[in-house]
């Protein structure tokens, strides 16, 4: 069984990766940590310890991260957005501020910080821990730049993040190296095994409407509300990137998926990959080095290029429906 740390920022494809990986008999969850992403930290935290209570799994430790991106909000013109919750903005119809799941009443988040329980968890490990950040990935930086050796503990690094092709943020970058580039260019560069899952294998592996009628109708809680958040995601995705044919893409979702079947990504290559953290209009684009233009730099990882899309769907609908 691998042992997974997943960092996230809770909103609907967080909270259907989380499903997939604590149902998942291949994996142990140790812990979750959160971080501002999707949402403002107080909402990931919430909708974290909600979907865990909801699912009778109140006995995995849940860490609060970080509140902000490590430098990126400095600069007021910088990200004036952020940190987002309780006002509109687009991607609203795909999260909303709350997962519509009813509130934590016991479950709350443990008293250490999700950057000192990585410190504390990875200088003491008996063995290796496999990190899933779904989110920017402020607090692993964090942790590596006051204790960078804790990356001979570290597994792998499964990351869902980056884009090669579009961004979704803005033309150049996937939100969530958009939110934290700085962060980004940390782990990037900090010599752990990495595997990167951007939107262009997510893309590929979207969700079809009648696909989460059949989930919904397996009727285990986890497929109830999956079901759910998917259905609002196709509504959501409908009105601002409509993915055709009735679908969406749950992005954390695969990075979980890969662990237990690496089939589900294709086109899987090493590369060089760099982040732009300039400010400008690049900022935090992922830097994707296909043409080995830069001839000196070794691969830093393992990038994912594209997906099978019925391969995902068909263990989505497993893990979900596991009892």
């Amino acid at each position: 069984m691998r042992k997974i740390i997943l960092d996230v920022d809770t909103g609907t494809d967080d909270a259907i990766a989380i499903m997939c990986a604590i149902q998942s008999a291949e994996l142990e969850v140790v812990g979750i940590c959160t971080v501002n992403g999707n949402r403002g930290i107080s909402y990931t935290t919430e909708n974290t310890l909600r979907l865990l209570e909801y699912l009778g799994r109140e006995e995995i430790p849940v860490y609060k991260g970080a509140c902000l991106p490590m430098v990126s909000t400095l600069p007021a013109w910088r990200r004036p957005e952020v940190p987002y919750g309780g006002k509109p903005f687009r991607e609203m119809e795909i999260h909303g501020d709350y997962l519509e799941l009813p509130p934590s009443k016991n479950k709350k988040a443990e008293d250490i910080d999700a950057v000192s329980w990585y410190i504390k968890t990875l200088t003491t490990a008996k063995e290796k821990l496999t990190i899933v950040p779904v989110g920017p990935l402020t607090n692993l930086a964090l942790a590596l730049r006051v204790r960078p050796e804790i990356v001979d503990n570290i597994e792998e690094i499964v990351i869902m993040g980056a884009a090669y092709a579009h961004g979704n943020k803005t033309a150049a970058a996937e939100f969530n190296w958009w939110c934290d580039p700085e962060a980004a260019k940390i782990v990037m560069d900090c010599g752990a095994k990495i595997t990167v899952i951007p939107l262009d294998a997510t893309h590929k592996a979207c969700v079809k409407g009648s696909e989460a009628d059949v989930i919904e109708s397996l009727g285990t809680k986890a497929c109830i509300a999956a079901a759910d958040m998917i259905k609002q995601r196709i509504r959501g995705y409908s009105t601002f990137q409509p993915m055709g044919d009735d679908m969406a893409p749950v992005h954390d979702a695969l990075a979980v998926l890969y662990l237990i079947d690496k089939g589900v990504c294709e086109d899987v290559r090493p590369m060089y990959v760099d982040v732009d953290f300039g400010g400008g209009a690049s900022d935090g684009m992922s830097i994707v080095d296909v043409d080995k233009r830069y001839y000196d730099k070794e691969p830093n990882c393992e990038f994912a290029f594209s997906a099978n899309r019925e391969k995902f769907v068909k263990l989505l609908t497993e893990k979900l429906s596991a009892r």
